[in-house]
């Protein structure tokens, strides 16, 4: 069973106080690609960065965390940096550098018991959609289990073709993975519930729905279920949806074994599945880290 992530991949400079509080490599498909190969599963990372020293300390990074770099594509130039403001509730405002170059990635023939999770910008980018919309159809096609996780911020859907392509992304999606503040900027929904519809009339039949310290729901055609979130001293937000994504895929990997059919999951089963999305995510607002610590499943 092979896992991809695939995403933009960021340089992030952390700021407290109006002073530096840490640096390191993320992303969305990044963070979760470092947490599942800290996890001790085979991953591999589909992304762009530059040649150049910010490029470098990001892919050896990906080595140091057992990520397969088959599908890293370099270029040319600088790789893109986020500059992250943490207010008193240790919640990061975001400004980001965009790469010197915009090009899409190198994409493997998808096998039916791929898991692929993908999601933020990375997914509305015009650049390359035509070869990421035609990978995940080929993908859906073969019946891999693809996860997509909007991570919807507002700014994103002021363009309205923005908010098409998120609603063509949940249709090729076996599970959507989103925070309640997402669903509320996609499909102006106020629960879960009215978020599990709208992407049911897209074609898709799982939803889990986070809402923060509130925990997650679940929403399958058998199945309505909850999980409190994991207490916790929050240091740092950021990745803790990629990890929470992270978690579902290590949940899923234990419960399914090689069949791959969700619909033979018991409730029991994506509880567990569930429990160790919030596990993950806790273990991440527990550090300034954008991943779980290398010995947190041991």
């Amino acid at each position: 069973m092979r896992i991809f992530t695939i995403g933009e991949t960021t340089f992030d400079l952390s700021f407290k106080n109006g002073q530096p509080a840490g640096a390191c490599s993320g992303g969305s498909a990044y963070n979760s690609a470092i947490s599942l190969g800290r996890a001790g599963l085979q991953v591999s990372l589909i992304t762009t960065f530059g040649n150049d020293q910010i490029g470098d300390l990001s892919l050896e990074f990906l080595k140091q965390n057992r990520v397969d770099c088959s599908y890293v594509k370099r270029f040319e130039g600088r790789s893109r940096i986020a500059l992250a403001f943490f207010d008193e509730r240790n919640q990061a405002n975001y400004s980001f550098y965009p790469a010197s170059q915009d090009i899409f990635p190198n994409y493997p023939i998808p096998l039916a018991n791929d898991i692929i999770l993908l999601g933020s910008s990375f997914a509305l980018r015009d650049n390359g959609r035509e070869e990421l919309l035609g990978f995940l159809t080929v993908a859906q096609e073969k019946g891999a289990l693809i996860i997509y996780d909007p991570n919807a911020r507002q700014s994103m859907l002021d363009q309205l073709e923005n908010r098409r392509k998120i609603y063509e992304n949940i249709s090729l999606a076996t599970i959507v993975k989103g925070s309640d503040e997402d669903f509320k900027n996609i499909f102006d929904s106020s629960n879960g519930e009215e978020a599990y519809q709208k992407i049911a009339e897209l074609r898709t039949s799982y939803l889990v729905y986070t809402e923060g310290k509130k925990g997650a729901q679940l929403f399958t055609p058998a199945n309505r279920l909850a999980v409190p979130a994991v207490e916790t001293t929050v240091l740092s937000t950021i990745g803790a949806g990629d990890n929470f994504s992270a978690g579902i895929i290590y949940g899923l990997i234990q419960r399914l074994g090689s069949t791959q059919k969700l619909a033979e999951l018991e409730k029991e089963d994506w509880e567990i599945i569930l429990k160790y999305g919030s596990h993950f995510a806790s273990a991440v607002c527990g550090s300034m880290e954008n991943y779980i610590p290398e010995n947190f499943l041991r």
